[in-house]
């Protein structure tokens, strides 16, 4: 019997809850509720509503910058007093707080402020749990609400993929305005203690602040607290399967410029690198929206695509040009041209030099085909550095 009494007397003490207190939360809430209108503005006589915002960030489950959604999991927290919802704890067996309906469609539900997202990319709201609301004696109240929300985002990738993007979540009434109710923040602002890590962007920085709008519908002013949320992209993805890649293919067009030219494979060789980089271009544009930006990593994919097109454009025009026949009418007047201007009008007298000085006879076409190799040598040639030195130039200021 004795050991019964002290086990019930236990269980009172441990839990606030208890039973004698549910008789007393039974009458508080009929004395509370008797005459109380959840669709009045709690609003005491004189001064606005003071209501207090403020999130717990518990992750960023999918940022979408083709289609500049961000969407988190957070828990909304509303604060503020309403005065009909106080009571003398010593009437009713020592309760000093209950739990209180929000939903309409319940039994004894109280006011609750009608925030918005007003940057959403989706119904407002529709998927934050319509939870019960805690209230103290005071008549403070404190409401949270858990769940997902999407909002839009203007991502700017000019640094992509080393960008930092700036996106934020902006609140505020629909239909009160600042005179009925003053939206601030709360001094907890956002509540990043139990912030799960995300997988491709860093959480550097969280700030809040307060805004005052007046719009073209209202003469009255509508405040709205704006968290801000800074985020660096994690690039090593990129590094590891674009940038590097990318630059090790690059590099092969320097290795086709010693490739022999009797092997024939030096047009294909080069034609294959080209083609390579234009599918790294495409494979990264599936990562980035149809807008008109130019990404940091487009323009360097873009860059080594030119200079591959370079490389493939005078392997084309050398090979040709060694290959020359009687037939090249083309070529004929590109050397009696380059013959005037003076470019290849010394090596041609060395060579009729040396023909003369063992009385040979000079044949025209032969003369013809000798300078073409020779300025398919010095193409060659110049090329070759001008190349080599732009790439790497290129290259540093790309990956600086």
């Amino acid at each position: 019997m004795w050991k019964s009494f002290f086990i019930g007397l236990l269980s009172i003490f441990s839990n606030p809850v208890s039973s004698f207190n549910q008789e007393g939360i039974k009458n508080l809430k009929e004395d509370l509720f008797s005459n109380y209108n959840h669709d009045v503005l709690p609003k005491p006589e004189v001064e606005a509503l003071d209501l207090k915002l403020g999130m717990a960030l518990r992750s960023f489950n999918k940022i979408d910058q083709i289609e500049g959604t961000v969407e988190a999991n957070i828990w909304l927290r509303h604060f503020w007093k309403d005065e009909r919802l106080e009571w003398n704890p010593d009437d009713y067996n020592g309760v000093t707080e209950i739990s209180c309906n929000t939903n309409n469609e319940y039994d004894r539900p109280i006011w609750t402020p009608d925030i918005y997202l007003y940057n959403t990319a989706e119904m407002p709201l529709s998927n934050l749990d319509v939870s019960n609301a805690i209230v103290y004696h005071t008549g403070d109240v404190i409401w949270s609400r858990p769940g997902m929300i999407t909002s839009s985002c203007i991502f700017d990738l000019s640094d992509f993929p080393y960008d930092i993007q700036d996106c934020y979540f902006k609140f505020g009434s629909w239909s009160y305005h600042g005179f009925l109710m003053n939206l601030t923040i709360h001094p907890t602002e956002v509540d990043i203690s139990n912030y799960k890590l995300n997988e491709e962007w860093n959480l550097e920085e969280v700030f809040s602040e307060r805004n005052v709008k007046i719009y073209g519908c209202c003469p009255e002013p509508y405040p709205s607290v704006l968290f801000h949320f800074i985020l660096e992209r994690k690039s090593g993805y990129y590094d590891l399967n674009i940038i590097i890649p990318t630059f090790a293919t690059a590099t092969l067009m320097i290795i086709s410029m010693i490739i022999p030219w009797d092997s024939g494979e030096r047009i294909s060789f080069a034609t294959t690198v080209m083609l390579s980089l234009i599918v790294f271009l495409l494979i990264l544009s599936d990562s980035l929206p149809n807008t008109d930006q130019s990404p940091r990593l487009s323009e360097m994919l873009i860059g080594l695509m030119f200079f591959s097109l370079i490389v493939v454009f005078f392997t084309v025009m050398i090979t040709a040009m060694r290959n020359v026949d009687k037939n090249s009418i083309g070529f004929k007047k590109i050397m009696i041209f380059l013959r005037k201007i003076g470019v290849i009008k010394g090596c041609s007298n060395i060579e009729r030099e040396r023909r003369d000085s063992y009385n040979q006879a000079v044949n025209p076409e032969e003369t013809f085909k000798e300078d073409c190799e020779i300025l398919a040598n010095k193409l060659e040639y110049y090329m070759t550095y001008v190349f080599l030195f732009s790439f790497i130039i290129y290259s540093l200021i790309m990956l600086s």
